[in-house]
């Protein structure tokens, strides 16, 4: 699903809301650092309206996210606006990334990979709350 002209936007990323459910699409090459990070979290919680929410995130045009960054996506900055995190990627290469990310930050947040968004969105949809 592509970004609606709606969408809000940081340096790295377009942040949608459908339903109970916060998509993320990151911009084609973006290198992600701990202040985009910050930012990008920001911007999901004006999305979540205080609420911890399903957040679908669109990693497959990202290039890298720097150890600081997926440690505070990991941590409880992220928890606070995501309760659940499926993490949508698109190559072997990416599953090996993610794996690690899941094996070495152990986010606080429920969160998954996959290569299908329409899997994501229905493990995201079955999480999230009623509206």
């Amino acid at each position: 699903m592509e970004p609606p002209e709606t969408a809000l936007r940081t340096r790295t990323c377009a942040f949608w809301r459908v339903g109970n459910v916060v998509r993320t699409r990151f911009h084609a090459g973006a290198e992600v650092t701990l202040e985009d990070a910050r930012a990008n979290i920001e911007v999901t919680a004006q999305l979540t309206e205080g609420k911890s929410l399903p957040v679908l995130v669109d990693l497959r045009e990202v290039r890298s996210q720097s150890a600081e960054a997926r440690s505070l996506f990991a941590g409880p900055e992220g928890r606070a606006v995501s309760s659940a995190v499926a993490l949508l990627i698109s190559s072997p290469l990416s599953r090996v990334m993610g794996n690690f990310y899941l094996g070495f930050n152990r986010p606080q947040t429920s969160t998954r990979l996959f290569t299908s968004e329409a899997e994501a969105e229905a493990w995201l949809l079955a999480l999230a709350p009623s509206q």
